[in-house]
């Protein structure tokens, strides 16, 4: 299908917009992220998840440059789709070939691309309602989660049927091109489900533009009581007459790094125990830090909280 005039129109006006990279760069960086933590010894995979990924928010942006929002909620759902893939594929099909595993990677996505582009007049107007609320229609949700759930526990059953390599390659695309299909049959479905998603990202956005001031102000004393204790700590260090700190249980001289690493772990009460303190001093100095702690987090949660909820004029 050739686009009309006025697609073509739109198109140009919208590259001639500067801002057209930055829904490619996040979507392109979060994938490429997740691609190499979760395959990082397959260049194959991420040679092939990147393009996609660009694609697709590509797609969405010509669609909806109006709501750069849409990008974000695209890249959580693609970052959770490939995780999702990742996961199940390492523990139910472990000797599928990499070409099978990137072809089966790609299936639900173009054909969910593939679906949108041939609704593209759909999509736009359902876009053009401009809805500023999310809709919470949970039969719509569960008519597309509960088969690709359905599928994803299905495959559990695939490592106790002793298949031969080749047989498992099949299986695996077989259960790829199945979601492809899904993917394409409940599209509209899946789109209604991401401008959802959109929209409860405008929310949280707004939200944390409330709630700039006080927690820039509860990092502000959190990193000013880092650094006194770290301070300190290095002190005791350097005065004490013998050990004041153990690592690993033996002695050892506290450089500031492990000072202010230290006081990060002690006023966030984590406690790994690494780095152990000996000395009376220390021992009084982490104990008032741990408090400390405890209590910042309190009143600062307090009072981010108390933000949020729209009261902080009052």
């Amino acid at each position: 299908m050739q686009p009309v005039p006025w697609e073509v129109k739109a198109t140009s006006e919208r590259l001639a917009n500067r801002a057209w990279w930055r829904p490619l760069a996040f979507t392109g960086g979060l994938l490429l992220l997740v691609g190499l933590a979760a395959r990082g010894k397959d260049p194959g995979f991420i040679f092939v998840l990147s393009p996609v990924a660009l694609a697709t928010a590509a797609l969405f942006w010509l669609l909806v440059p109006e709501k750069p929002v849409v990008a974000v909620s695209l890249a959580n759902s693609l970052a959770i789709y490939a995780v999702l893939f990742v996961l199940i594929g390492e523990a139910n099909f472990t000797h599928v070939e990499r070409p099978f595993i990137h072809l089966g990677f790609v299936l639900p996505i173009a054909a969910f691309l593939l679906a949108a582009w041939r609704r593209r007049a759909w999509l736009r107007a359902m876009i053009a309602e401009a809805r500023t609320e999310p809709v919470a229609d949970l039969g719509r949700l569960l008519r597309w989660l509960v088969p690709l759930l359905s599928i994803g526990i299905a495959s559990f059953v695939v490592p106790q049927l002793g298949l031969a390599e080749d047989q498992e390659n099949w299986v695996f695309l077989a259960k790829m091109g199945l979601i492809a299909l899904l993917v394409m049959v409940a599209e509209r479905d899946v789109v209604a489900f991401q401008l959802d998603l959109a929209l409860l990202f405008d929310v949280l956005f707004e939200l944390l533009g409330r709630l700039a001031i006080p927690i820039f102000a509860f990092l502000t004393i959190y990193s000013l009581m880092v650094i006194v204790f770290a301070c300190l700590y290095r002190i005791v260090d350097m005065i004490a007459a013998g050990p004041a700190f153990l690592s690993n249980g033996q002695p050892f001289d506290l450089r500031f790094g492990d000072a202010l690493y230290l006081s990060v772990i002690t006023l966030a009460t984590i406690g790994y125990g690494d780095i152990v303190p000996v000395a009376p001093l220390a021992r009084v100095l982490a104990s008032v830090q741990a408090v400390m702690g405890m209590l910042l987090l309190l009143f600062g949660f307090s009072e981010i909280m108390r933000v949020g909820a729209g009261r902080g004029g009052k």
